[in-house]
C-alpha cells in the first residue's frame, strides 16, 4: 500500500475519534493525559510500562496526524518527546528504573 493511502485511511479512521475529543472540554484531555503519563511514573512495574504505552502511542498518533503541517523544528521536539518515553519504558520494563 502507498503512502498517501495508508495516510489518507488513517486519517478517516481517526477522524471520528478526533471529532469526539475535541467535542470533550479543552482541559479534560490534556489532564487525562498528565494522569496516565503520572501514573505511568509512579505505577509498580507491571502496571508502569502499560501506562507509559498508552501514552506512547496516543502522542505518535497525534505525531503521524500532524506530521505534513507541522515545522522540523516541532517534528524534532516532538519525536524526541516520544523517544524519551519509550526509552523510559524500556529501562522500567529491564529494571534499570
Amino acid at each position: 500500500m502507498s503512502q498517501p493511502g495508508w495516510r489518507a485511511g488513517l486519517e478517516r479512521a481517526s477522524y471520528p475519534i478526533l471529532l469526539r475529543l475535541t467535542r470533550l472540554p479543552k482541559w479534560f484531555l490534556g489532564l487525562l493525559t498528565a494522569g496516565v503519563l503520572l501514573g505511568g511514573l509512579l505505577a509498580p512495574a507491571p502496571w508502569s510500562p502499560i501506562l507509559l504505552a498508552l501514552v506512547v502511542l496516543f502522542l505518535t498518533w497525534l505525531l503521524v496526524l500532524a506530521w505534513p503541517k507541522l515545522e522540523p523544528t516541532a517534528r524534532i521536539i516532538r519525536a524526541t518527546v516520544i523517544a524519551a518515553l519509550a526509552a523510559l519504558i524500556v529501562a522500567q520494563s529491564a529494571g534499570v528504573l
